[in-house]
């Protein structure tokens, strides 16, 4: 079965023209401040208000109802078969205690599963979250496991992982990262200054079974949501 996305986000089809395999799991990078949250958050909305399913949007940064906030700040708007999940609870719960965070997701996961048997999307806000609650040993091989075990339930999933802000023209990001290699799909978003002054960007480099542009596309915000607009260059 394949994912429509292109039609989710207005402009969307100007970076990825064809549909993607359901059951994909795409990394959404970017340092603060570049929209990562915003704009997953309002591809899963709005692919769910218009076809239906349910999503999972599962935030380990903040409570469900400051992230809420956040995003009507943007003036995104929350499809009712989305359903945002944080840990307040089980850390109250379970303060003194030592929690394998990645196998409590995928236990919160398979809890919505069986509540919606539709269960389509996934989000997680963030990896950077995840990591510094886990424990160091062996998180290459529990990666390796929990972005199987996405792909396995079929959840289309996108994985929140904030890093830090490119510096000079041309810097790369550090790819050498076991996400990076375990993702079908990465989309960056970065902040770059030319003539026109600060623009916030969106790149698509990397997506697996798909077809998508290279170029870097600009990414505005405005009282219809977040727009993508042509390449910057």
């Amino acid at each position: 079965m394949k994912i429509v996305l292109k039609g989710v986000i207005s402009g969307l089809g100007r970076l990825l023209s064809v549909e993607i395999p359901q059951g994909s799991v795409i990394l959404v990078t970017g340092a603060e401040g570049t929209l990562k949250s915003g704009l997953v958050f309002s591809m899963i909305s709005n692919y769910l208000a218009a076809d239906g399913g349910h999503g999972l949007y599962v935030t380990l940064e903040q409570t469900k109802e400051s992230h809420f906030k956040n995003m009507i700040s943007l003036g995104l708007k929350k499809s009712d078969n989305l359903q945002i999940f944080d840990y307040r609870d089980m850390r109250r719960e379970w303060r003194d205690c030592d929690l394998d965070m990645i196998k409590l997701t995928d236990e919160v996961i398979d809890f919505y599963r069986d509540k919606h048997n539709d269960l389509t999307f996934f989000a997680l806000d963030s990896l950077n979250a995840l990591y510094s609650l886990s424990e160091e040993s062996n998180l290459r091989m529990q990666m390796y496991h929990f972005f199987s075990n996405l792909r396995e339930r079929g959840l289309t999933s996108f994985l929140i992982m904030e890093v830090p802000p490119l510096m000079n023209p041309g810097q790369f990001q550090d790819r050498n990262r076991p996400e990076h290699f375990l993702a079908d799909g990465t989309i960056e978003l970065g902040v770059i200054e030319d003539k026109g002054g600060v623009k916030r960007y969106i790149q698509i480099s990397k997506m697996r079974a798909a077809k998508h542009a290279m170029e870097k596309h600009q990414l505005m915000v405005d009282e219809n949501g977040i727009n993508i607009l042509g390449p910057i260059y």
